[in-house]
């Protein structure tokens, strides 16, 4: 079984392809570090009612292939999350220098389009 990939594209990003490592952890579990709710929500006594269940062992003492593919698209899913997260934050800090010497509406507005990009992607489809 060939392994899943993921590509992020979009208009002020090169081309940057996600692959998995099946010899790492995190693309053995279903239990993302990106996702689910935010440490905040459980400290305040929420209960993750929508937990994914674990893999589903085969006779063979392994995952079946269904959750074999589960856990390397929530690996993908944590690697694109951990990506967008790092990007947004880098558009942040140049927000954060260009306000502190001429914030202007227009400006604004362009790191706001900036991170819309980022995280809409090149996906084909138009608003």
């Amino acid at each position: 079984m060939s392994l899943p990939t993921a590509v992020y594209s979009s208009p002020t990003h090169d081309k940057r392809v996600f692959t998995v490592d099946p010899l790492k952890d995190r693309y053995r579990t279903t239990q993302g570090a990106t996702t689910g709710p935010s440490s905040h929500v459980l400290q305040a006594g929420q209960i993750d009612r929508d937990c994914p269940s674990d893999p589903k062992i085969g006779p063979s003492g392994e995952p079946t292939a269904l959750s074999q593919l589960r856990c390397q698209l929530t690996g993908l899913q944590d690697d694109i999350n951990e990506f967008l997260t790092e990007e947004m934050e880098l558009v942040k800090v140049k927000k954060l220098k260009t306000d502190s010497s001429d914030a202007t509406a227009a400006k604004d507005q362009r790191f706001e389009k900036e991170i819309e990009k980022l995280l809409d992607g090149d996906d084909g489809v138009e608003d």
